[in-house]
């Protein structure tokens, strides 16, 4: 289709006449030389090009030598690499456009730095004229001197255009670095007649796709143009396969996640089967609305595109189980109200709504199924591999998810899956493997909560056991190795201690800060400057003496008891390891109270330093009081305590994070 374009007469003649004498002039043969290296243009040829000033752009190119003229054409760009036709083009100049055609045809092919053909820069400008002008030169309808070398131009493949298209297709389909066609361009910009004509001539247009997968009717639903996408959708014929031709990118996704409504409604009042369209993970409109949440859009789609609700994406889940997947209650609701019979809803793992909840956390849409009595019969389906949601909740550390379906009284807890395993059963092999693989480091932020689920499902799904169950140890015999390890590493700190302690007892700590002062001399000042008295003074002193004596001689039975326990089997070593351990720990914890002495001796004659440091030797000495009981206490009677108090301490932190969990969500929801 050719447009016709009524131009107002405001030239002179003169100018009419000049612009005929032009277009019958003839020029020296040009060789093409696109792929020299590119100077900068001359600035007055830039202007006359812009300005539509024809008689001084071909006055200044008619004297010029073949060579030189092909320079100018096809060498000399602006800083963007545009050409003298991307210039008048661009600018809406139709007289130069239309002349640079005539005689030079090959600039139509040209492409500036950005891939940017003429009609590329036309159509983004908006310039409906000069993109006319363009198309029907394209066409065959110009009177160009050399026009068909066009379309006999080969590309990498060695196709003409003919091979490619048909004919001036060839031109309309040329894309920039974007990947944008001139149908991209104009829509972008928003530039409706440029549209309109372009679709005209080639509605294939529409369903082009840039590198990024747009198409020309995805930019228009991005840019919320309805004008634009009404332009769009009547130039595809209805006979069009419209699903198998549009590649990439979704429009009705792009109107969804925008929560563009009124697209939608246009959409589905003009190409109702645009609301089939999936997406490159299978997902069909009803799907994207689901993952985002959004109420409104879901409820226009069930009413529009009902058929949707039971299709199901790459990992087989329908679009409320991935509104139940993202936690998002009120897309749940709206499905559920569609349907009276929520088991019908099965992915292809047969998992319902509640087992993808409890897999994936989602402990809002937990407690809203176990609140519905009409959704009762989800609670205790399983899935293809006999798995409750309970037993997800417990296998992938969903621990409030697992406490909502615990306490709930219709929770079969002792239900075995597919492995004979118990929700419970699982959540403690699960905390088992966390434990082996982070033996000695710190867990990971993630595999907490599956001791936190354990400790859950200990106080409200665990089976009933005799108490002596408790008390039941098995011992694990230590390797040699690690035997040795132990008794090096022992025998290196006690022998460290005793030389310390031995140093401490020579040299007794005096209450002076001057070096070389007699006791004598240091009562006379503690008295006068009001501190410690002489006695109180002797007894602190004492009392250090006694404590470093005490821990020198503990850190020299360890050394003794450390360097026989070698001789010995491993039985015999690992008890004496235990007992070097006690000897050793009980040394360091008198060597820091003996030096809280010393420090309360040497700030004696200043009463409240002393007094500050007995109440900080005082707390530091319940500390450690506190950390030293381990080591008094055997290690099977470690591991019985570990058992009784290692529930509750997870617990005990797992309130915090409910606590913590259910502030955020207040909080979310007050924002919203």
């Amino acid at each position: 289709m050719e447009l016709s374009i009524t131009i107002p007469t405001q030239h002179s003649n003169q100018r009419d006449e000049n612009f005929r004498k032009w277009k019958a002039e003839s020029f020296p043969t040009q060789t093409p030389r696109f792929y020299d290296p590119k100077k900068m243009m001359d600035k007055k040829l830039y202007k006359y090009a812009a300005e539509d000033r024809f008689d001084e752009l071909f006055d200044h190119l008619r004297f010029l030598s073949s060579m030189e003229l092909s320079s100018i054409i096809y060498t000399q760009v602006s800083p963007s690499g545009n050409s003298l036709l991307h210039v008048s083009a661009s600018h809406g100049m139709k007289d130069v456009t239309e002349l640079l055609l005539q005689h030079f045809p090959r600039l139509m092919t040209g492409k500036n730095f950005h891939g940017d053909t003429a009609l590329h820069l036309a159509a983004g400008a908006g310039q409906l004229e000069t993109t006319a002008i363009l198309i029907n030169k394209a066409k065959g309808h110009g009177e160009a001197n050399d026009f068909r070398y066009i379309l006999e131009m080969k590309n990498d493949r060695g196709n003409t255009a003919l091979h490619e298209a048909n004919d001036f297709r060839y031109i309309l389909e040329m894309e920039n670095d974007r990947g944008n066609t001139a149908l991209h361009e104009a829509v972008i910009h928003r530039h409706h007649a440029v549209a309109r004509f372009l679709v005209s001539e080639c509605s294939e247009l529409c369903y082009t796709e840039n590198k990024d997968h747009e198409s020309p009717l995805y930019h228009a639903v991005e840019n919320s143009d309805k004008e634009m996408l009404s332009i769009l959708m009547l130039a595809i014929p209805h006979d069009d396969d419209l699903l198998e031709k549009l590649k990439g990118k979704s429009p009705v996704h792009a109107a969804v996640q925008g929560r563009k409504r009124k697209i939608l409604k246009q959409i589905a009042k003009g190409k109702p089967e645009l609301l089939r369209q999936k997406d490159e993970q299978g997902e069909n409109p009803l799907h994207c609305a689901a993952f985002l949440g959004y109420v409104l859009e879901t409820q226009f789609l069930l009413k529009e595109y009902r058929d949707g609700a039971i299709q199901k994406n790459k990992e087989g889940n329908m679009p409320i189980h991935v509104a139940s997947k993202k936690g998002h209650v009120g897309v749940v609701d709206a499905y559920i109200s569609e349907w009276t019979d929520p088991t019908e809803f099965l992915n292809t793992k047969r998992q319902n709504i509640l087992h993808v909840a409890a897999e994936k956390g989602r402990h809002q849409v937990v407690r809203h199924i176990l609140l519905n009595q009409n959704l009762e019969p989800l609670i205790n389906m399983q899935d293809l591999d006999g798995n409750t949601p309970l037993h997800l909740a417990s296998m992938h550390g969903r621990s409030i998810a697992a406490f909502n379906l615990v306490r709930n009284l219709k929770v079969e807890k002792n239900k075995a899956n597919g492995e004979k395993l118990t929700p419970y059963e699982i959540a403690e092999k699960q905390s088992k493997i966390v434990e082996l693989e982070f033996s000695g480091e710190q867990i990971p932020k993630g595999e907490g909560k599956q001791l936190m689920t354990l400790s859950v499902l200990h106080f409200w799904g665990a089976p009933k056991k005799p108490k002596v169950e408790y008390f039941r140890i098995k011992g694990r015999p230590l390797p040699k190795e690690e035997i040795k390890d132990r008794i090096s590493t022992l025998l290196v700190v006690s022998v460290l201690i005793a030389s310390v302690t031995f140093a401490g007892a020579l040299q007794l700590p005096k209450s002076t800060d001057q070096p070389g002062t007699t006791a004598s001399n240091t009562t006379t000042n503690s008295i006068q400057n009001h501190g410690i008295s002489e006695e109180n003074e002797g007894i602190l002193r004492n009392v250090y003496i006694y404590f470093v004596m005490v821990a020198l001689n503990a850190s020299v039975m360890a050394s003794i008891i450390l360097s026989w326990a070698q001789l010995y089997d491993v039985k015999v070593a690992a008890h004496a390891v235990w007992l070097a351990s006690v000897l050793t720990g009980g040394a360091i914890y008198l060597m820091c109270i003996a030096f809280a002495f010393a420090v309360a001796i040497d700030v004696g004659q200043h009463f409240c330093f002393f007094v500050v440091s007995l109440v900080v030797g005082g707390v530091l000495f319940l500390f450690q009081t506190l950390v030293s009981i381990p080591l008094i206490i055997p290690p099977s009677a470690n591991q019985i305590i570990e058992r009784i108090a290692s529930p509750l301490i997870y617990l005990l932190i797992f309130a915090l994070y409910y606590f913590l969990d259910w502030l955020y969500f207040k909080l979310k929801k007050k924002e919203e």
